[in-house]
């Protein structure tokens, strides 16, 4: 099989790793500076508060050490900067693994700041694909720039995106006649699934395990 016409796009969060496992690796760290720094025992603490209900767990740190709420903005920023402790979801290592073999071109396009995500794909071994990340390009999605971006690099190629937010991850990929496919792989996530986004904004078919993504693919090529 040989897919090197084909340019496979994938989001990161909940799509390649779960979100949630690097929320849990940022607050695992911002605990830690805090015991560092302030000389309290936090381990565990505000990861219980989030657990627990608590909305702004950075003013909650905050109140709990006795510092004003304006400091939540350096315990954010220790958030957003962590070497995360992620790892790529059960069966995507393999997907990708076969991608290449296939000779399909491989990116990232993901919404988010550009240390931030850069960080999650060194943490997964990903930093070396083409990265479209939206502060980089100052364009967010549903925008297409970068989805017009990645056809200018790869001109006259079939093109798909795998994605997992209906609300705003595949209006412009339809736009531009993409093949589009809704990762319903992770489960628990920060964000819930959401059914009630617009036909358009659906993808065109939703899977339960990323090894169904090649066949996908495959089936697309007949």
């Amino acid at each position: 099989m040989n897919l090197k016409n084909w340019v496979v796009v994938f989001d990161l969060d909940d799509t390649l790793i779960s979100e949630l496992e690097y929320q849990r690796s940022g607050i695992s760290s911002v605990e830690a500076a805090i015991t560092s720094i302030y000389g309290i025992a936090f381990d565990g603490r505000i990861q219980r508060a989030l657990d627990d209900g608590v909305k702004d767990i950075w003013a909650w740190a905050c109140q709990q050490l006795g510092l004003p709420p304006e400091v939540k903005t350096s315990l954010l920023w220790i958030y957003r900067l962590h070497s995360p402790n992620i790892k790529l979801f059960k069966g995507v290592d393999e997907l990708i693994s076969r991608l290449l073999s296939y000779e399909a071109k491989l990116a990232i396009l993901s919404d988010g700041r550009s240390i931030t995500q850069r960080l999650k794909l060194r943490a997964i071994g990903l930093e070396s694909l083409p990265l479209f990340i939206s502060e980089e390009y100052q364009s967010v999605k549903p925008e297409i720039d970068r989805f017009v971006s990645i056809e200018n690099k790869w001109p006259q190629c079939n093109y798909v995106y795998v994605a997992d937010n209906s609300a705003k991850d595949f209006a412009a990929p339809r736009s531009r006649n993409w093949l589009t496919i809704g990762a319903r792989w992770i489960s628990p996530r920060v964000h819930c699934f959401s059914d009630q986004a617009r036909a358009g904004n659906q993808p065109d078919q939703w899977l339960d395990r990323p090894s169904m993504v090649l066949s996908v693919i495959t089936s697309s090529c007949k």
